[in-house]
C-alpha cells in the first residue's frame, strides 16, 4: 500500500521540525552551502507546507534558479495564509519587494495588489504597491498607493517623501514640490528627501509655463480600488 503523502507527527511536532530545518536552511546558507540550504528549506517545507518564513525564501530561491512559475505559485500561496499567521502582512511585503527589485513587475503587481485588498489597512503593502508600480511605470497607480498609505499613516514622514517623489515622478511637479517640502521639514535630517526636493525645484524651474507642474490647481487625490 502506497504511503500518505501527509505531512506526519501532531502539529505541534510539524511546527517544531519546520522551524528546525528553516533555521538549518539560514545557518548553511551563511555558510555558504547553497545546496544545502535548499534542501533544509524543501523538508521545512514538507513538514509544514505553511511556513510562511520557508515559503518566502523558497519562492525566492525558485525565481534565482528559473522556475518562475513554481516560484510565483508559492508567493501567492502566502495569501491564502490565516490572517493571524506570524507577521504575514510583512512577509508578503518582503516577496513583493523581491520580486521588485528582480524585475519580476508584473508578479510583484499581482501579489501587491491582491495583498491590500486582503489586508486594506496595512500602509506597508500600498507602500510597496507603490513602489513596484513606480519602477513598472505605473505612475498614476504607484501616486494612488502611495497617498493610501499616507492616509493610513498620517504622520509617517518617509511615506510623505515616497509621495513626493512618486508625484515627481507621475509629472506632478508643483504637487511634488509641496509634499517634498513637507517631508523635508517634518525630518529636516533627512538627506534624501532633501536631494528629491533639490532635483523637484530644478526641473520646476525647468518646467514651461502652464504646464502640468506650474499649474496652481491641486490634482485630486486618486481614489484607490
Amino acid at each position: 500500500m502506497a504511503e500518505s503523502s501527509e505531512p506526519k507527527g501532531t502539529p505541534g511536532e510539524r511546527q517544531f521540525d519546520a522551524e528546525a530545518a528553516y533555521a538549518d536552511s539560514i545557518f548553511r546558507d551563511a555558510l555558504g552551502d547553497r545546496e544545502g540550504s535548499i534542501m533544509a528549506l524543501e523538508l521545512a517545507l514538507e513538514a509544514m507546507p505553511t511556513n510562511a518564513p520557508a515559503i518566502l525564501s523558497m519562492g525566492s530561491v525558485l525565481y534565482q534558479l528559473g522556475r518562475v512559475a513554481e516560484g510565483r505559485r508559492l508567493f501567492q500561496s502566502l495569501l491564502s495564509l490565516p490572517k493571524n499567521t506570524t507577521e504575514i502582512c510583512q512577509i508578503i511585503d518582503e516577496a513583493g519587494v523581491f520580486l521588485t527589485k528582480f524585475g519580476a513587475y508584473q508578479d510583484g503587481m499581482a501579489l501587491y495588489r491582491a495583498a491590500v485588498k486582503r489586508y486594506p489597512g496595512v500602509s506597508a503593502l500600498f507602500q510597496g504597491l507603490g513602489y513596484c508600480a513606480g519602477h513598472a511605470g505605473l505612475h498614476e497607480e504607484a501616486v494612488a498607493a502611495h497617498e493610501r498609505a499616507l492616509e493610513l499613516e498620517p504622520d509617517n514622514q518617509k511615506l510623505v517623501s515616497d509621495l513626493g517623489w512618486t508625484l515627481l515622478q507621475a509629472g506632478h511637479i508643483l504637487e511634488a514640490r509641496k509634499t517634498l517640502e513637507r517631508a523635508v521639514s517634518m525630518d529636516p535630517s533627512d538627506r534624501l528627501a532633501q536631494e528629491n526636493l533639490r532635483f523637484c525645484e530644478r526641473q520646476a524651474a525647468r518646467a514651461k509655463p502652464g504646464a502640468d507642474g506650474n499649474s496652481q490647481t491641486r490634482r485630486a487625490p486618486r481614489p484607490f480600488r
